[in-house]
């Protein structure tokens, strides 16, 4: 890990330096990530290994927990790029923002519903508390997609009712759910991994694994303002570089990858991210994760059920796909992989 890292911060300084020689200084921007699990590793290689000075770009990564705040902060101009899932850009833009998103980094559901040892299936969450990050985010997003909408057949659905037949509760963070499950603060509590399976070994029940849905639904990709992109293209291709460096360094170098998610998560046992890892940098996790129209129209077919004046929304005015495909047409992608 050191050697690699050393080699890529050589060359950022590289980078760094014919910059300044030449009286430039590099493009400051700021970007925040709003949470903390294994699908967010590419950011934190891309911090670690300052790989966004490499493609000339001086960022400043930051940790913003709240998806809304780090909205609020894109909105006043504080940060650029945002780490968000879908349903964000699209409660921002109704309100009045501009957002849309750059990528998809996931583009289906990757919680785990845990419960307490005597819930052993969903409809025994019938009465109980349920656990989310933050009310409008994704885990308050896929829970109530999982009542309403589990299973392809009627006769595989849950048929629960949010804030009737369950109390969905605002915790924070998935370390703090993972807190309030274990002091039965709440019933259950949806999670990623490594908590997942932190849970699970501590003793908590896996209810449902919203993976199994097969449904397109876009996660944790970085997102901006039409307005920056439009007047910052250059930069927005830079930054979108180095993320995509961040998710090759996170697919071909595991040690790397997981000493970086080690660090990150504070979590010293790697074996709660083994298998995780493998599913993410071999199958969820795209070599160059486009923005889905499909999973935008996802978020607004659930939205609509409570504001059906989101129904006639047009999936493609959130996302931008022409960053990406300018970046992979430029031979960047193959250079990288070496195919």
């Amino acid at each position: 890990m050191l050697k690699v890292k050393g080699l890529l911060i050589g060359f950022a300084f590289v980078v760094a330096f014919a910059a300044e020689a030449l009286g430039q200084s590099l493009p400051k921007i700021r970007a925040a990530y709003t949470s903390i699990g294994i699908q967010f590793d590419p950011v934190y290689i891309m911090k670690e290994l300052e790989l966004s000075r490499k493609h000339g770009v001086d960022a400043e990564i930051l940790f913003v927990p709240v998806s809304s705040r780090a909205v609020q902060a894109a909105l006043a101009g504080e940060i650029q790029f945002i780490t968000s899932a879908g349903v964000a850009n699209i409660n921002a833009n109704v309100s009045g923002g501009d957002f849309v998103g750059l990528t998809a980094t996931l583009n289906t559901f990757v919680f785990k519903i845990l419960g307490s040892p005597e819930i052993k299936k969903p409809e025994m969450l019938k009465g109980k508390k349920v656990g989310i990050s933050r009310l409008g985010g994704a885990s308050d997003f896929s829970i109530r997609y999982a009542l309403t909408r589990w299973g392809l057949v009627p006769e595989t659905r849950w048929g629960l009712v949010p804030d009737k037949d369950v109390a969905i509760i605002q915790v924070g963070g998935e370390q703090e759910e993972f807190l309030a499950l274990q002091n039965k603060a709440v019933d259950a509590v949806v999670l990623s991994e490594p908590f997942a399976t932190l849970a699970q070994r501590q003793g908590s029940t896996i209810v449902a694994d919203l993976s199994q849905l097969g449904v397109a639904y876009s996660m944790h990709g970085f997102g901006a303002r039409k307005s920056f992109i439009q007047a910052n293209r250059d930069v927005t291709v830079r930054f979108m570089k180095a993320y995509l460096e961040g998710i090759y360094v996170f697919k071909t170098n595991k040690d790397v990858a997981l000493n970086v998610l080690k660090k990150y998560t504070r979590l010293d046992d790697l074996s709660l991210v083994q298998v995780a890892y493998d599913e993410m940098s071999q199958r969820l996790i795209r070599r160059v994760p486009y923005p889905d129209r499909e999973g935008i129209q996802t978020i607004i077919d659930q939205l609509a059920k409570t504001r059906p004046q989101m129904k006639n929304l047009n999936p493609g005015d959130f996302i931008d796909p022409s960053i990406l495909k300018e970046i992979e047409d430029s031979g960047f992608i193959k250079k990288l992989y070496g195919n």
